[in-house]
């Protein structure tokens, strides 16, 4: 493993942390909202960098899917504090 992916992966932990900082303090529910969102966003860049290392096609599949699950995720709680129903 090179040094440039040894600190992308110190990078990706710090920003995780950081959002789970804002995840426990944020005083909206929208701030805890978009920090988890962040958070999902990082830990799937993550999956695809280990994806990229280990030259995993399964990872590959794994971090597409992850993807689409947090985007499906993300519209559903955007509706339900936008105070819409889901089958709206």
């Amino acid at each position: 493993m090179s040094l440039i992916m040894i600190i992308t992966i110190a990078i990706f932990i710090i920003c995780i942390l950081i959002c789970f900082y804002r995840l426990i303090i944020g005083p909206t529910d929208i701030d805890r909202y978009v920090s988890v969102g962040i958070m999902t966003l990082l830990c799937v860049s993550f999956l695809g960098l280990f994806a990229l290392i280990y030259e995993s096609d399964f990872l590959i599949d794994l971090t597409l899917d992850a993807a689409i699950l947090t985007f499906i995720g993300s519209l559903a709680v955007a509706k339900y504090l936008a105070g819409k129903e889901l089958d709206e």
